[in-house]
């Protein structure tokens, strides 16, 4: 199997997806009345609920696509645990009020389970915390879309710098063993994450393909699990 040249596909095909995503937020997004607030930080972005909807309905499996590319380009990547180290003391106020790129969740969501015996709500025994949204809002409503802004912002990133954000896996997946070698016999029981890609369906994983990034997000799925089944 060629993995650069499959990590290089739908790298390009992400990147494409991404492009469209902010052409729609900005093409949507309107701001309140005022520049600002009091303490000078810019009024949060807004967006009608279908809109958001919409690209939420996108930005879910394309985060599941990359984290999975990112598995895979971190395969044969075998880092030490870094330490953390303080910037230098002329660097750190700049770095405070510099524009810094959020950072791209490298982990799958958890599903949470409920334990009640009347599982009417959910069918299943659990729900993701993102696919149950309660209408507390009416429809027509502007939402606050500044957290979806930086979710798109961090996977706008995270595609620019695959090989940076598989470094960054190998060195948390380094943690996660040493935290396991260290963890004492009689220590009260600390559920540790095994694998960055939850067991079952990837989130945002359609059945019926509605979008170019189901397509994607089936690919990337696939082929990282056969890449942590035959090793």
């Amino acid at each position: 199997m060629d993995w650069p040249l499959a990590i290089t596909r739908n790298q390009t095909a992400l990147k494409r997806i991404v492009a469209a995503l902010f052409a729609m937020f900005s093409a949507a997004a309107f701001t309140s009345a005022t520049t600002g607030n009091a303490h000078g930080q810019p009024a949060p972005a807004n967006l009608p609920r279908s809109i958001y909807a919409a690209i939420l309905a996108i930005l879910r499996p394309a985060e599941s696509a990359l984290r999975r590319l990112i598995v895979i380009a971190a395969w044969d990547l075998v880092l030490k645990p870094g330490a953390s180290r303080p910037l230098p003391a002329n660097l750190q106020g700049f770095a405070s009020n510099a524009a810094r790129t959020p950072t791209f969740c490298l982990f799958d969501p958890l599903k949470h389970f409920t334990f009640e015996d009347d599982n009417t709500a959910f069918p299943n025994g659990y729900f993701d915390h993102e696919e149950f949204q309660p209408h507390s809002m009416a429809p027509v409503l502007p939402v606050n879309a500044t957290q979806l802004l930086i979710r798109m912002r961090a996977l706008r990133g995270a595609l620019e710098s695959i090989q940076s954000q598989a470094r960054r896996f190998a060195r948390n997946n380094a943690k996660l063993k040493q935290a396991k070698l260290n963890q004492p016999r009689n220590a009260p029981f600390k559920p540790l994450r095994q694998s960055p890609i939850r067991p079952g369906l990837a989130p945002g994983w359609r059945q019926r393909p509605i979008h170019d990034v189901d397509d994607v997000l089936k690919e990337c799925h696939l082929l990282a699990r056969d890449l942590m089944n035959s090793t």
